[in-house]
C-alpha cells in the first residue's frame, strides 16, 4: 500500500517534468532553424549570403579545351561551302545573300551566337569569383559571363553582348528534398550540374556565315554540360537563338586538354 501511494504521488511530478522538458526542447529548435524549408535553402551556412558561383560549381570547367567538330562538319570547317544539313541554318532561307558586315564589323561570324561554332581553341577561368571567362583563340575574342549581376546591363549592344550565367544543380546537389543542402563538410556532392547562360544586348552576327545571320534583337540562350568518356572530358553547349519568329538551335562539342601549349589567339578572319 505504501508504495502504491509513492507512486501516486510521484506521477504528477513525472508528466510535469516531462512535459517542460518537450516544451524546451521545441523551443530550441525553432531558434535554431534546423533542417527543412528554411535550413540554407539559398544562403549559405546559417542562412548567411549565397556562395560565391566559383565556390558553389558544382563542375569544373576551367582549363584550356579545343573543339570537336562532329555535326555540320562542311558549315563549321568551310564557312564558304553550301550548306550540308539544317544545324548551321535552321529557321533561315537558302541561298540568302551575303551582306557585307555593317558599321565596319568585320568579325560577325565571331560574335556570341556563332563564336563557339567556329573550330576554335577555349582558355576558361574565373576573372572574379562571380564572373567566368571565355577566351577564345580563333578571332581572339572573349566573353564574360556574370553570376547573380548587381548592375544593370550596359546600354550599348556588342558582338558578344551581355551574359548572365547560374548554375542548375542536380538532385543531390539539392540535398534530395525540398530543403537546402546539408551545411558542413559532409554535405554529399553533386551528381551532376550544369552551366546555363543567357545573352542579350547583343549587336547581331552571323552564324558561321551571312547566309545564317541573327538580328541585334535576338537572344541567345546556351547550356553547358559536362561528361566524361573513357576517362577524357568534355563539355557540350547547346545553343537556342530567338530572333523574332526564328528559332536556330545547335550544338558544340569541346575536349580538354592538359594545358595551353596550342592555344595561340589570332585575328579575326572575315566570313561572308
Amino acid at each position: 500500500m505504501s508504495d502504491l501511494i509513492s507512486r501516486r504521488h510521484t506521477t504528477p511530478f513525472l508528466c510535469l517534468f516531462m512535459a517542460l522538458m518537450i516544451v524546451g526542447s521545441t523551443s530550441l529548435l525553432a531558434q535554431g532553424g534546423g533542417g527543412g524549408r528554411g535550413g540554407g535553402q539559398r544562403g549559405g551556412p546559417g542562412g548567411g549570403p549565397p556562395a560565391a558561383a566559383k565556390t558553389a560549381a558544382p563542375v569544373d570547367l576551367t582549363g584550356y579545351w579545343v573543339s570537336i567538330v562532329t555535326e555540320d562538319w562542311i558549315e563549321r570547317m568551310s564557312p564558304d561551302s553550301p550548306p550540308s544539313g539544317t544545324g548551321g541554318a535552321r529557321g533561315l532561307a537558302r541561298g540568302q545573300a551575303a551582306a557585307p558586315p555593317p558599321n565596319g564589323e568585320q568579325c560577325r561570324a565571331y560574335a556570341a551566337g556563332g563564336s563557339l561554332r567556329v573550330p576554335t581553341r577555349l582558355n576558361i577561368t574565373w576573372a572574379d569569383d562571380n564572373t567566368l571567362k571565355l577566351q577564345m583563340d580563333a578571332g581572339n575574342q572573349t566573353r564574360l559571363l556574370h553570376f547573380s549581376p548587381t548592375a544593370p546591363p550596359p546600354a550599348e549592344k556588342t558582338l558578344q553582348g551581355y551574359s548572365v550565367a547560374a548554375w542548375e544543380l542536380g538532385a543531390a546537389a539539392r540535398g534530395g528534398g525540398r530543403g537546402g543542402p546539408p551545411a558542413g563538410p559532409a554535405a554529399a556532392a553533386p551528381r551532376w550540374g550544369s552551366l546555363n547562360v543567357t545573352t542579350t544586348n547583343l549587336s547581331g552576327g552571323y552564324l558561321l556565315s551571312s547566309r545564317a545571320l541573327y538580328s541585334d534583337n535576338a537572344v541567345l540562350t546556351e547550356y553547358f554540360s559536362n561528361h566524361t568518356d573513357f576517362g577524357q572530358d568534355y563539355f557540350t553547349v547547346t545553343a537556342q537563338i530567338q530572333d523574332g519568329p526564328a528559332t536556330r538551335v545547335t550544338s558544340s562539342t569541346f575536349k580538354k586538354e592538359p594545358n595551353g601549349s596550342k592555344f595561340s589567339p589570332g585575328p579575326c578572319e572575315i566570313i561572308r
